[in-house]
Protein backbone atom coordinates (compact mmCIF):
# COMPACT_ATOMS: atom_id res chain seq x y z
CA UNK A 1 0.00 0.00 0.00
CA UNK A 2 3.06 2.01 0.72
CA UNK A 3 4.53 1.72 -2.96
CA UNK A 4 1.12 1.89 -4.19
CA UNK A 5 0.55 5.03 -2.02
CA UNK A 6 3.77 6.78 -3.19
CA UNK A 7 3.49 5.75 -6.54
CA UNK A 8 0.48 7.89 -6.75
CA UNK A 9 2.26 10.76 -4.96
CA UNK A 10 5.20 10.16 -7.60
CA UNK A 11 2.24 10.12 -10.58
CA UNK A 12 0.16 13.20 -9.33
CA UNK A 13 3.59 15.05 -8.76
CA UNK A 14 4.08 14.36 -12.26
CA UNK A 15 0.92 15.58 -13.55
CA UNK A 16 0.81 18.61 -11.83
CA UNK A 17 4.67 19.86 -12.81
CA UNK A 18 3.57 19.17 -16.54
CA UNK A 19 0.20 21.25 -15.98
CA UNK A 20 2.28 23.84 -14.42
CA UNK A 21 5.04 23.56 -17.60
CA UNK A 22 1.29 23.71 -20.16
CA UNK A 23 0.00 26.98 -18.14
CA UNK A 24 3.16 28.70 -17.74
CA UNK A 25 3.67 27.97 -21.70
CA UNK A 26 0.05 29.06 -22.51
CA UNK A 27 0.89 32.38 -20.48
CA UNK A 28 4.05 33.33 -21.89
CA UNK A 29 2.76 32.86 -25.25
CA UNK A 30 -0.69 34.99 -24.64
CA UNK A 31 1.68 37.98 -23.45
CA UNK A 32 3.40 38.48 -26.81
CA UNK A 33 -0.31 37.86 -28.12
CA UNK A 34 -1.53 40.75 -26.27
CA UNK A 35 1.13 42.88 -26.84
CA UNK A 36 0.40 42.19 -30.65
CA UNK A 37 -3.16 42.55 -30.74
CA UNK A 38 -2.89 46.17 -28.59
CA UNK A 39 -4.93 48.48 -29.44
CA UNK A 40 -7.74 46.02 -29.33
CA UNK A 41 -10.66 48.91 -29.21
CA UNK A 42 -10.22 53.52 -29.96
CA UNK A 43 -7.54 54.99 -27.62
CA UNK A 44 -7.83 58.36 -26.20
CA UNK A 45 -5.57 61.20 -26.27
CA UNK A 46 -6.71 64.53 -24.03
CA UNK A 47 -5.84 67.63 -24.67
CA UNK A 48 -5.50 70.60 -22.32
CA UNK A 49 -6.75 72.88 -24.64
CA UNK A 50 -9.78 73.75 -26.63
CA UNK A 51 -10.52 72.57 -30.30
CA UNK A 52 -8.39 74.70 -32.77
CA UNK A 53 -5.93 75.88 -31.13
CA UNK A 54 -2.12 74.86 -31.65
CA UNK A 55 -2.13 72.05 -29.77
CA UNK A 56 -5.19 70.29 -30.99
CA UNK A 57 -3.60 71.08 -34.46
CA UNK A 58 -0.32 69.35 -34.04
CA UNK A 59 -1.99 66.17 -32.13
CA UNK A 60 -4.46 65.72 -34.45
CA UNK A 61 -1.89 65.40 -37.15
CA UNK A 62 0.41 62.22 -35.26
CA UNK A 63 -3.21 60.43 -33.98
CA UNK A 64 -4.32 60.53 -37.75
CA UNK A 65 -1.68 59.23 -38.72
CA UNK A 66 -1.43 56.62 -36.24
CA UNK A 67 -5.11 55.74 -36.90
CA UNK A 68 -4.18 55.00 -40.54
CA UNK A 69 -1.34 53.05 -39.74
CA UNK A 70 -3.36 50.87 -37.10
CA UNK A 71 -6.64 50.69 -38.28
CA UNK A 72 -8.09 51.50 -35.03
CA UNK A 73 -9.30 54.88 -34.41
CA UNK A 74 -7.86 57.42 -32.14
CA UNK A 75 -10.44 59.58 -30.33
CA UNK A 76 -8.79 63.06 -29.83
CA UNK A 77 -10.73 64.79 -26.46
CA UNK A 78 -10.28 69.00 -25.65
CA UNK A 79 -10.26 68.84 -22.01
CA UNK A 80 -9.48 72.76 -21.24
CA UNK A 81 -9.24 74.66 -18.04
CA UNK A 82 -7.56 74.91 -14.62
CA UNK A 83 -4.36 75.62 -16.81
CA UNK A 84 -3.94 72.15 -18.06
CA UNK A 85 -5.08 70.55 -14.75
CA UNK A 86 -8.62 69.04 -15.89
CA UNK A 87 -7.03 67.21 -18.64
CA UNK A 88 -4.25 65.76 -16.19
CA UNK A 89 -6.59 64.75 -13.86
CA UNK A 90 -8.62 62.71 -16.47
CA UNK A 91 -5.35 61.05 -18.00
CA UNK A 92 -3.97 60.82 -14.22
CA UNK A 93 -7.11 59.08 -13.03
CA UNK A 94 -7.66 56.60 -16.29
CA UNK A 95 -6.99 53.18 -16.07
CA UNK A 96 -3.45 52.61 -16.90
CA UNK A 97 -4.28 49.76 -19.46
CA UNK A 98 -2.77 52.21 -22.70
CA UNK A 99 -6.11 53.51 -23.77
CA UNK A 100 -5.76 56.75 -22.47
CA UNK A 101 -2.93 59.83 -23.00
CA UNK A 102 -2.31 62.95 -22.37
CA UNK A 103 -0.96 65.61 -24.14
CA UNK A 104 2.05 67.09 -22.70
CA UNK A 105 2.95 71.02 -22.84
CA UNK A 106 5.42 73.63 -21.10
CA UNK A 107 1.84 74.69 -19.60
CA UNK A 108 1.87 71.29 -17.84
CA UNK A 109 5.56 71.39 -17.06
CA UNK A 110 5.40 74.55 -15.41
CA UNK A 111 1.90 74.28 -13.24
CA UNK A 112 2.94 72.40 -10.63
CA UNK A 113 6.13 75.10 -10.37
CA UNK A 114 3.99 77.76 -10.54
CA UNK A 115 1.29 76.96 -8.15
CA UNK A 116 1.97 74.25 -4.94
CA UNK A 117 -1.57 73.22 -5.17
CA UNK A 118 -1.10 71.90 -8.80
CA UNK A 119 -2.28 68.57 -7.83
CA UNK A 120 -0.43 66.96 -10.93
CA UNK A 121 3.23 66.44 -11.56
CA UNK A 122 4.01 65.35 -15.03
CA UNK A 123 7.47 64.42 -13.99
CA UNK A 124 6.02 62.34 -10.83
CA UNK A 125 2.12 61.69 -11.39
CA UNK A 126 2.75 60.04 -15.68
CA UNK A 127 5.10 58.01 -17.52
CA UNK A 128 6.62 60.29 -20.33
CA UNK A 129 5.76 58.28 -24.01
CA UNK A 130 7.57 60.52 -26.29
CA UNK A 131 8.04 64.36 -27.59
CA UNK A 132 6.38 64.83 -31.21
CA UNK A 133 6.98 68.22 -31.97
CA UNK A 134 8.03 71.86 -31.27
CA UNK A 135 6.59 75.24 -32.61
CA UNK A 136 7.83 79.02 -32.08
CA UNK A 137 5.63 81.28 -31.63
CA UNK A 138 5.26 85.15 -33.31
CA UNK A 139 4.69 88.79 -30.82
CA UNK A 140 1.84 90.60 -32.33
CA UNK A 141 -0.37 93.80 -31.14
CA UNK A 142 -2.87 95.44 -32.38
CA UNK A 143 -2.62 97.50 -35.50
CA UNK A 144 -3.55 100.57 -33.64
CA UNK A 145 -0.65 100.13 -31.42
CA UNK A 146 1.50 102.89 -32.57
CA UNK A 147 4.96 100.41 -32.29
CA UNK A 148 6.76 98.90 -35.00
CA UNK A 149 9.57 96.88 -33.09
CA UNK A 150 9.90 94.72 -30.03
CA UNK A 151 11.81 98.19 -28.48
CA UNK A 152 9.16 100.39 -29.78
CA UNK A 153 6.93 97.90 -27.58
CA UNK A 154 9.12 97.97 -24.10
CA UNK A 155 9.27 101.91 -24.44
CA UNK A 156 5.82 102.61 -24.76
CA UNK A 157 5.09 99.87 -21.80
CA UNK A 158 7.51 101.28 -20.19
CA UNK A 159 6.74 105.11 -20.31
CA UNK A 160 2.73 104.42 -19.75
CA UNK A 161 2.94 101.45 -16.66
CA UNK A 162 -0.62 99.51 -17.35
CA UNK A 163 -1.82 100.80 -20.12
CA UNK A 164 -1.03 97.84 -22.30
CA UNK A 165 -2.76 94.31 -21.27
CA UNK A 166 -1.43 90.62 -23.16
CA UNK A 167 -2.94 87.77 -23.56
CA UNK A 168 -2.12 84.11 -22.36
CA UNK A 169 -3.90 80.98 -22.45
CA UNK A 170 -2.77 80.00 -19.04
CA UNK A 171 0.27 80.88 -16.56
CA UNK A 172 3.12 79.06 -17.92
CA UNK A 173 1.96 78.82 -21.32
CA UNK A 174 4.19 80.38 -24.15
CA UNK A 175 1.38 82.83 -24.63
CA UNK A 176 2.82 84.14 -20.77
CA UNK A 177 6.15 82.31 -20.19
CA UNK A 178 8.21 85.75 -22.23
CA UNK A 179 5.87 88.25 -21.07
CA UNK A 180 6.31 87.60 -17.58
CA UNK A 181 10.34 87.17 -18.49
CA UNK A 182 10.05 90.25 -20.86
CA UNK A 183 8.66 92.42 -17.80
CA UNK A 184 11.06 90.54 -15.25
CA UNK A 185 13.99 91.13 -17.01
CA UNK A 186 13.18 95.12 -18.76
CA UNK A 187 11.35 96.05 -15.67
CA UNK A 188 7.78 96.55 -16.68
CA UNK A 189 4.41 96.97 -15.50
CA UNK A 190 1.91 95.16 -18.34
CA UNK A 191 -1.43 93.29 -17.31
CA UNK A 192 -2.09 90.19 -18.24
CA UNK A 193 -5.01 88.64 -19.32
CA UNK A 194 -6.19 85.11 -19.29
CA UNK A 195 -8.04 82.85 -21.86
CA UNK A 196 -8.86 79.23 -21.85
CA UNK A 197 -7.44 79.03 -25.41
CA UNK A 198 -5.64 81.15 -28.02
CA UNK A 199 -8.41 81.26 -30.84
CA UNK A 200 -10.28 83.29 -27.97
CA UNK A 201 -7.89 85.51 -27.14
CA UNK A 202 -6.92 86.27 -30.98
CA UNK A 203 -10.32 87.26 -31.33
CA UNK A 204 -10.00 89.84 -28.69
CA UNK A 205 -6.85 90.89 -29.96
CA UNK A 206 -8.20 91.64 -32.81
CA UNK A 207 -10.79 93.31 -31.52
CA UNK A 208 -8.60 95.63 -29.95
CA UNK A 209 -9.58 95.03 -26.59
CA UNK A 210 -6.26 93.40 -25.80
CA UNK A 211 -2.86 94.94 -27.28
CA UNK A 212 -0.63 92.21 -27.38
CA UNK A 213 0.01 88.59 -27.85
CA UNK A 214 2.88 85.96 -28.27
CA UNK A 215 0.95 82.96 -30.06
CA UNK A 216 1.33 80.37 -32.62
CA UNK A 217 2.34 81.49 -36.43
CA UNK A 218 -0.45 78.75 -37.56
CA UNK A 219 -2.77 80.64 -36.25
CA UNK A 220 -1.04 84.36 -36.20
CA UNK A 221 0.04 84.56 -39.72
CA UNK A 222 -2.87 84.93 -41.98
CA UNK A 223 -4.06 88.21 -39.67
CA UNK A 224 -1.28 89.40 -39.94
CA UNK A 225 -0.91 89.29 -43.73
CA UNK A 226 -4.51 90.70 -43.83
CA UNK A 227 -3.73 94.04 -41.69
CA UNK A 228 -5.76 92.75 -38.92
CA UNK A 229 -2.74 92.12 -36.84
CA UNK A 230 1.35 93.77 -36.42
CA UNK A 231 4.03 91.53 -35.87
CA UNK A 232 7.04 92.26 -34.17
CA UNK A 233 9.27 89.15 -34.02
CA UNK A 234 9.29 85.41 -34.31
CA UNK A 235 10.39 83.22 -31.25
CA UNK A 236 12.33 80.70 -33.91
CA UNK A 237 15.88 81.12 -34.31
CA UNK A 238 15.31 81.55 -38.11
CA UNK A 239 12.75 83.80 -39.67
CA UNK A 240 9.40 82.19 -41.12
CA UNK A 241 9.33 82.02 -44.74
CA UNK A 242 5.57 83.43 -45.18
CA UNK A 243 7.07 86.19 -43.37
CA UNK A 244 10.04 87.18 -44.14
CA UNK A 245 10.20 90.87 -42.95
CA UNK A 246 9.71 90.29 -39.08
CA UNK A 247 12.75 89.19 -37.37
CA UNK A 248 13.84 87.09 -34.68
CA UNK A 249 13.52 88.10 -31.42
CA UNK A 250 17.64 87.63 -31.35
CA UNK A 251 18.10 90.18 -33.99
CA UNK A 252 15.43 92.46 -32.90
CA UNK A 253 17.86 92.39 -29.42
CA UNK A 254 15.79 90.23 -27.01
CA UNK A 255 17.66 86.82 -27.55
CA UNK A 256 17.43 86.52 -23.26
CA UNK A 257 14.04 86.06 -23.50
CA UNK A 258 12.72 82.69 -23.17
CA UNK A 259 9.88 80.62 -22.80
CA UNK A 260 8.27 81.48 -26.53
CA UNK A 261 8.57 78.41 -27.86
CA UNK A 262 6.63 75.31 -27.19
CA UNK A 263 6.61 71.57 -27.15
CA UNK A 264 4.83 69.07 -26.99
CA UNK A 265 4.54 65.23 -26.44
CA UNK A 266 2.53 62.43 -24.62
CA UNK A 267 2.24 61.14 -21.38
CA UNK A 268 0.30 58.49 -20.04
CA UNK A 269 -1.24 56.99 -16.35
CA UNK A 270 1.25 55.54 -13.96
CA UNK A 271 1.05 51.91 -14.21
CA UNK A 272 1.11 51.47 -17.96
CA UNK A 273 3.02 48.60 -19.15
CA UNK A 274 6.14 49.20 -20.26
CA UNK A 275 5.72 47.34 -23.66
CA UNK A 276 2.73 49.55 -24.39
CA UNK A 277 4.35 53.15 -23.75
CA UNK A 278 7.16 51.59 -26.06
CA UNK A 279 4.68 50.18 -29.06
CA UNK A 280 3.02 53.75 -29.06
CA UNK A 281 6.46 55.68 -28.87
CA UNK A 282 7.47 53.51 -32.12
CA UNK A 283 4.10 54.32 -33.25
CA UNK A 284 4.45 58.37 -32.78
CA UNK A 285 8.17 58.37 -34.27
CA UNK A 286 6.78 56.73 -37.49
CA UNK A 287 3.61 59.12 -37.77
CA UNK A 288 6.21 62.25 -37.75
CA UNK A 289 8.63 60.62 -40.59
CA UNK A 290 5.73 60.60 -42.59
CA UNK A 291 5.11 62.61 -45.44
CA UNK A 292 1.69 63.64 -44.65
CA UNK A 293 2.50 64.89 -40.69
CA UNK A 294 6.02 66.57 -41.53
CA UNK A 295 2.96 68.33 -44.87
CA UNK A 296 0.87 69.10 -41.73
CA UNK A 297 3.63 70.47 -39.25
CA UNK A 298 5.06 72.84 -42.38
CA UNK A 299 1.76 74.20 -42.62
CA UNK A 300 1.66 74.66 -38.69
CA UNK A 301 4.92 76.32 -38.19
CA UNK A 302 5.92 73.38 -36.70
CA UNK A 303 8.74 70.85 -36.77
CA UNK A 304 9.02 66.77 -35.66
CA UNK A 305 10.95 66.02 -33.12
CA UNK A 306 10.83 62.07 -31.70
CA UNK A 307 12.85 60.10 -29.36
CA UNK A 308 12.70 57.28 -26.79
CA UNK A 309 10.60 57.42 -23.83
CA UNK A 310 13.91 57.65 -21.77
CA UNK A 311 14.54 61.10 -23.80
CA UNK A 312 11.17 62.53 -22.66
CA UNK A 313 11.81 61.79 -18.95
CA UNK A 314 15.06 63.23 -19.16
CA UNK A 315 13.76 66.62 -21.21
CA UNK A 316 11.06 66.81 -18.37
CA UNK A 317 13.70 66.73 -15.76
CA UNK A 318 15.75 69.15 -17.58
CA UNK A 319 12.40 71.65 -17.95
CA UNK A 320 11.77 71.33 -14.25
CA UNK A 321 15.19 73.08 -13.44
CA UNK A 322 15.09 75.44 -16.20
CA UNK A 323 11.50 76.70 -14.93
CA UNK A 324 11.80 76.63 -11.30
CA UNK A 325 14.93 79.38 -11.50
CA UNK A 326 12.80 81.61 -14.33
CA UNK A 327 9.33 81.49 -11.93
CA UNK A 328 11.21 82.33 -8.85
CA UNK A 329 13.03 85.34 -11.01
CA UNK A 330 10.11 86.92 -12.45
CA UNK A 331 8.16 86.19 -8.77
CA UNK A 332 5.26 84.24 -11.72
CA UNK A 333 1.89 83.63 -9.87
CA UNK A 334 -0.91 81.36 -10.54
CA UNK A 335 -3.76 82.44 -12.46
Amino acid sequence: MFTTFGGSVKTFSTWTGVAALVVGAVLLSAAPVRAQTYPAKPVRVVVPFPAGGIVDILARAVTDKITANWGTPIIVEPRPGAGTLVAAEAVATAAPDGYTFLVATITGAVGPIINPQFKYDMRRDFVAVGMYSSAPNIAVVHPSLPVSTMKDLVDLARKSPGRLNYAHAGAGSTNHLPVEFLKMSRKLFIVPISYRGQPQAITDVIAGQVQVLFGAPALLVPHVKAGKLKALAVTSTKRLDDVPNVPTLAEAGFGDVLGGSGWFGFLAPVGTPAAVVRRFNEEMNKAIKSPEVIERFQKAYAFAEGGTPEDFTKFLAEEGVRWTKLVKDANIKPD
